[in-house]
């Protein structure tokens, strides 16, 4: 745990400096920075992943997967992992054999593709990282490897989601690796400027149906006669293994707090004319996760999963919006508070590490 809160604390420390000075010691300093920052979130990778429980299935599956020559010859052998997935470690082996390097040759996809992104829509480095640390590297990036990788056809998908053709075949590719991506179809609308009084609507809607305790996904499944579908396998154990759903405690107040903090920044940035496709794009995604959080809040294991996607966008487009729009002393409280909100975080989701 002293590890976690260590590297926290160093992104923060980067965060303090880049956001309240105004110059570089020299020009080359951010290029070392960015390098230092590499190696030691993949130090902290190798440390994390030397407890997380699915990474000896990893190497297991990693060991025993076919040689490119077997393949060839006789073609995949049936399994329950996606296809995808195993021709990257069948492309992997012809080069290494080493596990560790194909942990490593992983990491560096993880992260350059969330590093491409940012660049894209215009976020701040050292704002997302923290983030990015605390709220999905930390089990999501280092543990969930598939759904992981999946996630980064999401945001390679996300750079060109206005050109919807090219959107849904990086989804389809990610599906090769993770099934559950087929839930990112439903964002193709999230580059578009909707009326806040639609959201307003479904948000107070969903609302409703959490305070009732009115679990649609079960009715919808079985009005649509798929029943028989979310019986099998690992759909079954997302959508029906039993799980306490937290009703009505912080998890619910979190989402509300953070709704209404979307919304006044929103506005403010509304007023200023300071929505643009980057800002808007982030804004839906984050009540996306909050709306997600409500209407699915009988199965908070399918929601623990899929709301991977999307969690971190609330709060990227809330410090986007502080460190942009906020020029006063109070950004220094901003920053500490957000320091500690991660820290909860990271203190929750580094449970595993004893």
């Amino acid at each position: 745990m002293l590890f976690s809160i260590s590297v926290l604390l160093y992104f923060f420390i980067i965060q303090l400096f880049e956001n309240n000075s105004k110059f570089y010691i020299n020009k080359g300093l951010p290029y070392f920075i960015l390098f230092l920052s590499f190696i030691i979130l993949n130090i902290f990778r190798i440390y994390c992943q030397s407890f997380f429980p699915d990474i000896p299935n990893y190497r297991i599956l990693f060991e025993t997967s076919q040689p490119f020559s077997s393949i060839i010859k006789f073609g995949y052998q049936k399994s329950d992992v996606e296809i995808g997935f195993r021709m990257l470690i069948t492309i992997f082996k012809i080069f290494s054999s080493n596990f560790s390097l194909f942990l490593f040759f992983i990491s560096v996809i993880q992260l350059s593709i969330f590093y491409f992104f940012c660049k894209r829509y215009e976020i701040s480095l050292v704002n997302a990282f923290p983030i990015y640390i605390s709220l999905t590297y930390l089990t999501f990036q280092i543990g969930m490897l598939r759904q992981a990788l999946a996630f980064c056809f999401f945001l390679l998908a996300l750079v060109y989601i206005n050109r919807k053709t090219l959107y849904l075949i990086f989804i389809l590719i990610g599906f090769t690796f993770h099934k559950s991506i087929l839930f990112c179809i439903l964002f193709l609308w999230s580059d578009k400027f909707i009326n806040r009084k639609i959201l307003y609507a479904i948000f107070l809607v969903a609302l409703g149906m959490y305070l009732l305790r009115i679990n649609i996904i079960k009715d919808i499944i079985y009005f649509f006669g798929m029943g028989h579908i979310t019986e099998k396998g690992r759909i079954a154990y997302y959508f029906w293994v039993y799980r306490p759903d937290n009703y009505l405690g912080i998890g619910f107040w979190e989402r509300i707090i953070l709704l209404v903090l979307m919304n006044l920044a929103y506005t403010d940035l509304l007023r200023k004319s300071k929505i643009n496709k980057y800002n808007n794009l982030m804004y839906n995604l984050g009540i996306s996760v909050i709306l997600l959080q409500m209407i699915f809040f009988s199965t908070p294991t399918i929601t623990s999963r899929l709301r991977y996607y999307i969690v971190i966008f609330p709060i990227i487009f809330l410090t986007e919006y502080i460190y942009s729009e906020q020029k006063n002393k109070l950004k220094w409280v901003y920053q500490s508070l957000l320091f500690i909100y991660l820290l909860m975080y990271l203190h929750f989701l580094a449970s595993y590490l004893g």
